[in-house]
């Protein structure tokens, strides 16, 4: 019987540590979930093409008022010439109001452009990024349940210092690798910066 001993003992103590498991306290880094979650990289790339599509435009309407200024410039240059007639000179200063008129449009045109766009861009940075960190946060509720888990702390959070509220976790604890795994089922995790989901439909 003694050499079953050892057996049962160490049965005995993986159950009573799956028992103890099941009721625990475990911690996750949201951001660090969020940060490899292969849908910020995706939303990313949405967003960062989307500003890439504002600073096209925006350099096209700036080609645009160069070649108004252009011409701003030569109406200016020709109403003050002495060598032209009287007439010549007085539609040449018609025409330059007319033009200055227009640059003034088309440079508010664009202002308004960039800051209507701009703030449409942030609104739905942050649409998407709550979309996110709400399917973050259902996938941890689900997982928590599956595994008996008593509690979850999120490891990431800091206090208004900057501290972090966490500061010590034991490894054995921490289940963001596991999330990880199931959120993104199968992709290869994404080494990205943290994002910055600022503002760039």
């Amino acid at each position: 019987m003694k050499k079953y001993f050892p057996t049962l003992l160490l049965a005995t103590v993986l159950l009573v540590g799956s028992a103890r498991a099941a009721g625990e306290v475990v911690f996750v880094d949201v951001q660090e979930v969020f940060k490899h979650f292969y849908k910020t990289k995706l939303a990313q790339d949405q967003i960062r093409q989307q500003a890439d599509d504002i600073k096209f435009e925006r350099e096209e309407m700036e080609a645009e008022i160069k070649e108004v200024k252009e011409e701003v410039e030569v109406l200016r240059i020709d109403s003050r010439d002495e060598t032209l007639s009287e007439d010549l000179r007085g539609n040449k200063r018609d025409q330059l109001e007319e033009k200055l008129v227009e640059l003034q449009k088309s440079e508010q045109e664009m202002i308004d452009f960039e800051k209507l766009r701009m703030q449409q861009l942030e609104q739905q940075n942050t649409r998407m990024t709550r979309k996110l960190y709400d399917e973050i946060q259902d996938r941890i509720i689900i997982f928590s349940k599956e595994k008996g888990f008593s509690g979850v702390i999120d490891r990431s959070a800091q206090s208004r210092s900057g501290m972090q509220v966490i500061l010590f976790v034991n490894p054995k604890q921490d289940v963001t690798a596991d999330l990880l795994a199931i959120l993104n089922e199968g992709r290869a995790l994404i080494s990205e910066e943290e994002p910055s989901l600022s503002g760039e439909q």
